[in-house]
């Protein structure tokens, strides 16, 4: 004899028959309203979370474009420093040792300021090998 399902009921995969679920079922209607509900509520939230990102990439890019702008003329002027080179040197001595020798005294102040000048040199005109054998460069060779 062969089993045969109930006409109320529909085979699965494993062979067993399982009750069918009527349209009007209670749990099924309120699956399908939980379900509506999740995906509505699912749907507001990815729009109000596109708006919001498309804001903050349109204030990002423009922030970009004026970092871009501002790193360009930076560059440019620092190419450039070597025009100003002797503004460059006094104003940054006078300014950190003005500063020290309010704090500190006269002292420390002029030796803040020689230091702070003379790396502001350094910077400006660049620092050349002075290492302990560099004088030999610029001695003639003998033939």
């Amino acid at each position: 004899m062969t089993d045969q399902a109930s006409p109320e009921s529909t085979p699965t995969n494993d062979g067993t028959a399982s009750p069918k679920k009527s349209p009007n079922d209670p749990l099924l209607q309120s699956i399908k309203q939980f379900v509506k509900i999740t995906n509505s509520g699912l749907a507001s939230f990815e729009e109000a979370t596109d708006e919001t990102s498309t804001m903050l990439v349109s204030r990002l890019h423009q922030l970009a474009k004026q970092g871009r702008y501002i790193a360009t003329r930076a560059v440019s002027t620092y190419e450039h420093r070597g025009q100003y080179g002797p503004q460059i040197v006094a104003g940054s001595a006078a300014v950190v040792g003005g500063v020290v020798a309010l704090r500190t005294g006269k002292i420390p102040g002029a030796l803040a300021a020689g230091v702070t000048g003379a790396a502001a040199y350094g910077n400006v005109y660049g620092y050349e090998d002075y290492s302990a054998t560099s004088w030999r460069n610029s001695v003639p060779k003998k033939e």
